[in-house]
């Protein structure tokens, strides 16, 4: 029994033993150009390297917690981690308060800009709905004559078929009343 919680006292003074910060060492890139995150000692903490890595894995993660069995050491990390995290961000706030407080102008200013194009974009598509009535409205009216038109002039092609074939039928009317008591070989060369 002395032995297994040997093992396991081992396991979690592994689990926390804090590396100590080289010179050189950055976990983050730079969140705004110009500023620089610089962590302090307990930020460089294997533990919480862990989370700035490309490779990182949470499944993993978690599964090797609950294995080691040090959870509530890694949360007591975690929680140190926090704490450092909000105490730098609040520093770069505090240094670069200046810089942050005129990139917030400009992005009033480009939300003001982008409120013109938008009131812009309406003006335009207002316009366009007038010139797309002014368009269509001729253009469908055009369409409806040629229609009309075109009716106009198949019924008028109608009418003088009719015509000719009556004129042909009275023609031919004439010719039987000739050709009553004649030969029909004469009468076919009358016509």
């Amino acid at each position: 029994m002395s032995r297994k919680a040997s093992s396991v006292s081992e396991r979690k003074a592994s689990a926390i033993s804090v590396p100590e910060p080289s010179s050189s060492s950055t976990v983050r890139k730079p969140s705004a150009p110009g500023i620089s995150f610089e962590p302090s000692g307990q930020a460089c903490d294997d533990l919480l390297s862990q989370f700035v890595r490309s490779d990182f894995d949470s499944g993993n993660f978690v599964r090797n917690a609950v294995r080691k069995d040090t959870v509530s050491d890694d949360l007591a990390h975690l929680r140190q981690g926090i704490a450092v995290l909000e105490s730098q961000l609040r520093e770069q706030v505090v240094s670069h308060h200046g810089r942050l407080i005129e990139q917030v102008s400009h992005a009033k200013d480009l939300e003001t800009m982008v409120t013109t194009v938008t009131a812009g974009v309406a003006k335009l598509q207002v316009s366009l709905g007038r010139v797309k009535s002014a368009i269509k409205d001729p253009y469908i009216q055009l369409q409806n004559k040629t229609l009309e038109l075109d009716r106009l002039q198949f019924a008028g092609e109608m009418i003088r078929r009719i015509i000719r074939v009556r004129e042909l039928s009275d023609k031919l009317r004439k010719i039987f009343a000739q050709v009553d008591g004649k030969d029909p070989r004469a009468c076919i060369k009358d016509l």
